[in-house]
């Protein structure tokens, strides 16, 4: 989204095209998209790769006259990295991430079939170095490699267009919660790769007496009923909190006392740029880019994936820091999504 409002801003037409299931009713991410003046272009699709499905996508598309396709995921690079460039137009992708998955499942069939369409494409981005040595990235032609990193607007920016496109503000209930006690606050997508049960497990070993602390996760996905299981059977209803999705989740780091990312796979993530602006301590996994965001950053501290004695011991310390007034937050102007926006226009200009 801010990369679609910077090319607007730059005199561009960018038009968001969103894949979902059939019958599926607006997602928050179209909402979102549309409110900050973003046209968004709907396909309710089946979720297989059957040609039916293809030439509904690829007509949708055509129908928009683009001079250029970006994709951000693997469903688009399946479905048309496989067609002819003379039927879809020149085509690049952005690697956020990779996430490994089970021999011969169905998730590892759309991986492999995912590498093939990428070496199709005319080029592919991944969001920082680091991912250059992720094997599926390794595979792909060096000529047709790019690293650019993801940027974000200012703090200030950000917010005053939160308020200018009228956002609802953070509910009452959440900010009601954040004042009972001191809050860490967790951002992301409820899927499996973000380990956000793990993260309940260690925050349920680390608060022992400190039994005030809290948790809140903004986000929303598959594992929703899982985690809400989990934090019941740890008897933890009234400290941990899902909150759904919320736009400009962001917000929440005023009102909280640390930031955690559980992640085991990760990219640039967006919502840790995000959190980098605002004057918070920050626990996060030793993954993709995050290693390389917290390097200059005070009150930072890394823990390694997948492990939860040491997940636990980042949390104990992070409980014990200093309040977050004594972190600085990073300067606006680092990874700025100006920055970004010139790197794929001169990118964009290359492969038509």
């Amino acid at each position: 989204m801010y990369l679609a409002r910077e090319q607007q801003l730059r005199g561009h037409e960018p038009c968001v095209v969103s894949i979902g299931r059939p019958l599926q009713p607006e997602s928050e991410f179209e909402t979102a998209t549309r409110s900050v003046g973003v046209p968004v272009a709907p396909v309710r699709i089946a979720p297989r790769p059957t040609p039916a499905v293809v030439r509904t996508l690829l007509t949708a598309v055509r129908s928009l006259g683009a001079d250029v396709l970006h994709s951000h995921g693997y469903k688009a690079n399946i479905l048309l990295g496989l067609v002819s460039r003379r039927e879809r137009g020149p085509m690049l992708a952005t690697i956020h991430g990779w996430t490994a998955s089970r021999r011969l499942s169905a998730l590892w069939l759309y991986d492999r079939l995912d590498r093939l369409a990428l070496r199709r494409l005319d080029a592919a981005v991944v969001v920082s170095r680091s991912m250059l040595s992720l094997p599926a990235v390794r595979t792909l032609p060096s000529g047709r490699l790019h690293v650019i990193a993801n940027g974000i607007p200012p703090r200030a920016e950000r917010l005053a267009e939160l308020d200018a496109r009228g956002a609802p503000a953070l509910p009452q209930e959440l900010l009601a919660f954040t004042r009972g006690g001191p809050t860490l606050v967790a951002i992301g997508r409820l899927s499996a790769e973000k380990a956000f049960g793990l993260l309940i497990e260690s925050f349920a070993r680390a608060r022992g007496t400190a039994s005030e602390w809290r948790l809140l996760i903004a986000g929303e996905g598959p594992e929703r009923a899982a985690l809400q299981a989990r934090i019941a059977a740890l008897g933890l209803q009234e400290y941990v909190r899902l909150a759904g999705y919320l736009e400009g989740a962001h917000r929440l780091l005023e009102h909280a006392a640390g930031f955690v990312m559980s992640s085991f796979t990760e990219g640039m993530p967006l919502v840790l740029l995000e959190a980098l602006q605002w004057p918070v301590p920050i626990l996060a996994t030793r993954v993709g880019a995050i290693p390389e965001l917290l390097a200059a950053r005070s009150g930072a501290r890394l823990v390694p994936p997948r492990d939860g004695p040491q997940l636990t011991a980042g949390l104990r310390e992070l409980m014990s820091a200093p309040p977050a007034a004594a972190v600085s937050a990073a300067p606006d102007t680092t990874y700025s999504v100006s920055e970004m926006a010139g790197a794929y226009q001169r990118l964009y200009t290359a492969i038509t």
